[in-house]
């Protein structure tokens, strides 16, 4: 009867470890392949879309140790744990930052950028967004004819009276709205979507390069288009003489290897091609989307600097857009003498 007792008791104890084990294992198998694809670059829909949610897999190793730990599958969890700080590892770099800027006479401007869905977004809203940062740049993501009307009516010319509009039907539309005078504005060869470069005279400042970007997104596109615009972005930021300053939804989070290629071909002999939100320590500053019940999942609206340097990056409101804006301070580099 007792040795009965005993193995009944030992069972009842064992079907909940086993539970718990089981269930560590296959999160830590899923968390294992959402950090894996973090580092993984194929031209492939399925490791795209999983790596957009890759931090989430840190969550899930921690869930798994969690588990494995209370199932005294002491291996198992190291195992957990090691996928945990794999995971942390690769997302480090968006929380640590650059030192704290020195201070400079060179002259800031302040950069906006604005996906506004099809042009439905609230343009009166978006003009006093300008106004009420006082705005230098403001480069516009899903440009159309209708919006462009709009803006010009909510009195965007008065703030920024220098444009370069490539406005089109859906979200192939695209804009550069400057304060100060825009010259060579010309519209990127062979991108799915419109994507403009300008080049902006600010007094004091050496002439920098204005990208407007919207590579197209890795889904419902095959993914080998939106690889391929990333790749011809990179190239034409590798081949940019100029100091240059960008504005984009790049359709693009910090965990697609295929975005951070093109950061990488973006640095020169020239200097380092910045992200503002890597360069500050922001962390992940999710954009999209921004009209649903939940939080933003995804931050893929992102301004880069190069020869120019990144002083604040915050997320702003965007009313009647599925994306939060992003602004950024930027010092230029001085003209020399």
């Amino acid at each position: 009867m007792i040795d009965s007792a005993v193995r009944t008791a030992r069972t009842r104890r064992r079907w909940p470890n086993l539970i718990a084990g089981w269930l560590g294992l296959a999160c830590a198998a899923a968390a294992a392949v959402g950090v894996l694809v973090h580092f993984l670059g194929p031209v492939s829909t399925t490791v795209t879309l999983l790596a957009s949610f890759s931090p989430l897999a840190i969550l899930g190793a921690l869930l798994a140790v969690a588990l494995l730990v209370a199932a005294r599958w002491w291996v198992a969890a190291a195992m957990a744990a090691v996928v945990a700080a794999a995971g942390v590892s690769a997302q480090l770099p968006l929380y640590l930052g650059a030192p704290a800027s020195v201070a400079s006479e060179a002259p800031t401007i302040t950069l906006l950028q604005a996906n506004i869905r099809l042009g439905e977004a609230d343009a009166d809203a978006l003009v006093e967004r300008v106004r009420r940062n006082q705005v230098d740049v403001l480069t516009v993501s899903e440009l159309t004819e209708e919006a462009v009307g709009r803006l010009a009516a909510a009195g965007i010319a008065e703030l920024l009276p220098f444009a370069h509009l490539e406005p089109k039907m859906g979200g192939s539309g695209a804009g550069i709205y400057a304060r100060h005078p825009l010259t060579e504005p010309t519209v990127l060869p062979e991108l799915v979507h419109n994507n403009l470069r300008a080049v902006m005279t600010v007094p004091g400042a050496e002439p920098v390069a204005v990208y407007a970007l919207h590579p197209v997104p890795p889904y419902p596109e095959p993914a080998w288009r939106w690889a391929t615009d990333l790749e011809r972005i990179g190239a034409v930021f590798a081949a940019e003489s100029r100091p240059l300053i960008v504005g984009a939804d790049f359709n693009s989070t910090y965990d697609h290897r295929r975005y951070r290629d093109l950061v990488s071909a973006g640095t020169t002999a020239d200097g380092e091609l910045l992200d503002a939100a890597e360069h500050l320590g922001a962390g992940i500053v999710a954009t999209y989307p921004a009209d649903r019940w939940h939080p933003p999942a995804l931050a893929i609206d992102r301004i880069l600097t190069r020869g120019a340097t990144p002083l604040t990056f915050v997320r702003v409101d965007l009313p009647g857009s599925d994306h939060h804006g992003v602004l950024a301070e930027v010092r230029l580099e001085p003209r020399g003498d």
